[in-house]
């Protein structure tokens, strides 16, 4: 899909102004969001910017992660540790409906940016703080990353078997944390529209991810997994399957899915096999049912598998690199990825946002700013007179960008 930088949708978070003292992932995929669903989110950065810009892979001197994590800004690059910072700062924030912030715990007060001094500028502003740990207790002033949390929370564990435990390859603890923070600000709003009350929305990275990940607790405070592997050896209800040209996750849980999936891998003789005639049976038989499978994949293709694996109702896919997913049908009928025209850098391929309104569409049309790009902008909407800007900018307190 191709979309216009022309289009004028208006997003359901029209006319809400965003604040964000964010880096990195956690905090700007919140505010990406938000600015996909039409706030004015206004992105603070120090003069050095946020160091995700400066992460690989790089597109016509555009940073892929910063821009997927940034789009539809705008951004004011200062000195926030200046009086002349602070100043702008706490003008930004008496403008703001929301304020977004994922500091490490402290900085924000050091900064005077914390919640109650903002609170003293704007009552009824909702401050959102994400941190990786909490704003208290034993871990407060540890880093966190989400390959850290990924471990600590148990995600490397769940992924099985035995061998070293190995992290999921993408920023999913920050993304998960992300929205968390978001579904708790767009509450906050509602709450505000209600009553006129602000409020302070927290969420830790460790909570998010905890809440999402660990698969449940009993009445007696017990995982519903063993002490040991966190699901029985070899995965018995799914796997992924090795066919002539790539693989195939098959998933067995039913009987219906077990005769379905011997049939798409053309072993038919299986199904009347006593080893396999009921969970039960599979799951002691499981390394001999996988082998046996793992026989048939081995002289068909990916396609000829699930050709019959669909027409037998059997949950399956195969596994996709990336551009595979691109040119899959059903993600080309979602709109799952769209095409826009950036005037920096050409065309550029972005994912569409996943929520799809009725009424009032999201936007992903606008690219992320380039740094500072929006400094004397910003500042014109705040008063500040062009003059001051450019001594601001010849004082090194403020950067406007290209």
């Amino acid at each position: 899909m191709s979309i216009s930088n022309e289009s004028q949708v208006v997003g359901p978070c029209h006319g809400i102004r965003v604040i964000e003292f964010a880096a990195m992932v956690a905090g700007p995929y919140c505010g990406q969001m938000l600015a996909d669903m039409g706030a004015e989110v206004i992105k603070v950065e120090g003069i050095e910017g946020d160091g995700l810009r400066a992460v690989r892979p790089h597109h016509a001197g555009l940073g892929a992660l910063f821009a997927q994590n940034n789009r539809g800004k705008k951004s004011i690059s200062l000195d926030m540790k200046s009086p002349e910072g602070l100043a702008i700062c706490q003008d930004l924030v008496r403008s703001a409906d929301v304020v977004l912030e994922n500091f490490r715990p402290g900085v924000m007060k050091r900064l005077g940016l914390d919640y109650e001094s903002v609170r003293s500028l704007a009552p009824e502003v909702i401050y959102a703080s994400v941190t990786g740990f909490g704003e208290s207790g034993p871990y407060v002033g540890r880093p966190a990353y989400d390959q850290v949390l990924q471990a600590m929370t148990g995600n490397m564990w769940t992924q099985g078997e035995e061998r070293v435990p190995e992290p999921v390859r993408n920023a999913v603890v920050d993304k998960i944390a992300a929205v968390t923070v978001c579904n708790g600000i767009l509450a906050a709003l509602l709450h505000r529209a209600r009553t006129g009350e602000g409020q302070k929305v927290s969420v830790s990275l460790l909570d998010a991810y905890s809440a999402f990940m660990i698969p449940g607790l009993d009445t007696h405070n017990r995982t519903f997994v063993g002490a040991g592997l966190p699901h029985y050896p070899a995965r018995p209800i799914f796997r992924a399957v090795s066919a002539k040209d790539g693989y195939v996750m098959g998933y067995i849980h039913t009987n219906a899915h077990w005769e379905g999936c011997a049939r798409a891998f053309r072993r038919e003789d299986l199904i009347s096999d006593s080893r396999f005639s009921s969970p039960s049976e599979r799951l002691t038989n499981v390394a001999a049912m996988w082998s046996e499978m793992e026989k048939g994949a081995q002289n068909l293709t990916t396609a000829e598998i699930m050709e019959v694996a669909v027409a037998n109702s059997v949950p399956m896919s195969r596994v996709n690199t990336v551009d595979e997913l691109m040119a899959d049908p059903q993600a080309i009928h979602n709109e799952v990825f769209v095409d826009y025209q950036d005037e920096v850098v050409g065309t550029l391929r972005t994912l569409n946002f996943p929520i799809r309104f009725g009424k009032t569409p999201a936007n992903v049309n606008a690219r992320a700013p380039l740094k500072g790009e929006h400094t004397e902008q910003v500042l014109s909407t705040l008063g500040v007179q062009a003059e001051r800007i450019e001594g601001l900018r010849t004082d090194g307190r403020v950067l406007q960008g290209p």
